[in-house]
């Protein structure tokens, strides 16, 4: 029979089990390493406000700001949430 003619019926199966073992697996697990683990985020709660072109534009600013400075894009929420935090204690 040439390999045209082969079906997947007259094939060995990918899946047979074998007396080989797992090299990896006889071997003992190596301790994995965390980086410094962050502090927990605080319980958040969804709402929705609707905001002014301009406020959007500005967040993302901030947010595209953020990003340069520091390589990471920050959430709109978190963004949201500093400016609350710092008009309350200048309020």
């Amino acid at each position: 029979m040439d390999s045209k003619e082969r079906t997947l019926g007259t094939r060995g199966s990918i899946f047979r089990k074998t007396d080989k073992g797992i090299p990896e697996l006889d071997q003992p697990a190596e301790e994995v390493k965390h980086p410094e683990q962050r502090p927990s985020k605080q319980r958040r709660i969804k709402a929705t406000f609707y905001l002014n072109p301009e406020d959007v534009l500005a967040i993302d600013e901030m947010q595209s700001n953020e990003f340069r400075r520091i390589g990471k894009k920050p959430e709109r929420s978190e963004i949201v949430s500093q400016a609350i935090q710092a008009f309350k204690q200048h309020a």
